[in-house]
């Protein structure tokens, strides 16, 4: 703006000079042109500064964005969601529209590709899952050294007990441990531990038939313990005696048919720890 102005300014001092001669509305044109030439520049300059005061920032934003943006990595691309909980439960509902209930200090990962040929997720704690149906896309459930995988059922998953455990209430699951499938159906459970391989279990509402024919009191509990994955303590001095008959119902009932001849009350101490005395 400066050169400009100056150059004008030289123009019209050359002028001055040499004494040529310029009438009072050629000199008001003149300075008019000088003066609008001058605007122009100042806005020129303006503009420029204000692209400046605009860019300037801007390029520093870009620049400390790229620094400091997290690079995705292998472990990024495979996991895009975690659910967890911490000391209260907490219910989710996944874009399939399945329900997972996460126990306190429980985790749910979900894959990437999570809807698009196989819904499959990680898992750790304890948890109770209602899945959507759809046959095309199973739900696979990887709980760290088994999996189960299912179409659409409601189960619950025990990863963080010693004693692992699934437990299913409708539909049916195919568990993967070790190259060992087991197949699950309503009420059925399945459990596995380092003191006690996998485990093939009733729940102790599923209603079963037993049939004794002068069986040991100890052997009738043996039999009854293996269907229902319970441990029952009695008293001994009754293992030896003897039980005949056939009856039908669930856990409870059937310890209180068997309970009856010697006169035993049964104490749930949990669902899988009874007591008769």
């Amino acid at each position: 703006m400066k050169d400009s102005q100056k150059h004008f300014e030289k123009i019209w001092k050359t002028v001055s000079e040499e004494k040529q001669e310029i009438d009072s509305s050629t000199d008001s044109r003149i300075w008019r042109r000088i003066d609008v030439r001058i605007q122009q520049n100042n806005k020129r300059k303006y503009y420029w500064m204000a692209a400046a005061a605009v860019l300037v920032p801007l390029f520093g934003i870009l620049f400390f964005y790229k620094d400091f943006t997290p690079k995705e990595t292998k472990n990024d691309l495979a996991t895009v969601l975690v659910l967890q909980s911490n000391e209260f439960s907490k219910t989710f509902r996944l874009s399939d529209n399945s329900v997972i209930t996460l126990e306190p200090y429980s985790k749910l990962s979900i894959n990437k590709d999570f809807g698009k040929k196989y819904r499959n997720v990680k898992f750790q704690g304890k948890g109770f899952f209602s899945i959507a149906k759809d046959k095309s896309k199973p739900f696979i459930v990887d709980a760290g050294g088994f999996s189960v995988e299912v179409l659409g059922t409601k189960f619950s998953v025990d990863q963080k007990s010693e004693e692992k455990k699934v437990k299913l209430f409708e539909g049916k699951v195919k568990i993967d441990h070790n190259g060992k499938l087991t197949y699950l159906l309503p009420n059925e459970n399945w459990s596995t531990s380092p003191a006690k391989s996998d485990f093939h279990y009733y729940a102790v509402t599923a209603v079963k038939t037993f049939t004794f024919e002068n069986t040991t009191f100890e052997d009738a509990i043996t039999e009854i313990e293996n269907t229902y994955g319970a441990k029952i303590t009695y008293p001994e001095n009754i293992a030896k005696n003897q039980v005949s008959g056939s009856f039908s119902g669930n856990l409870k009932e059937i310890l209180s048919i068997i309970n009856y001849p010697f006169n035993l009350k049964t104490v749930f101490k949990n669902e899988n720890e009874i007591t008769l005395y």
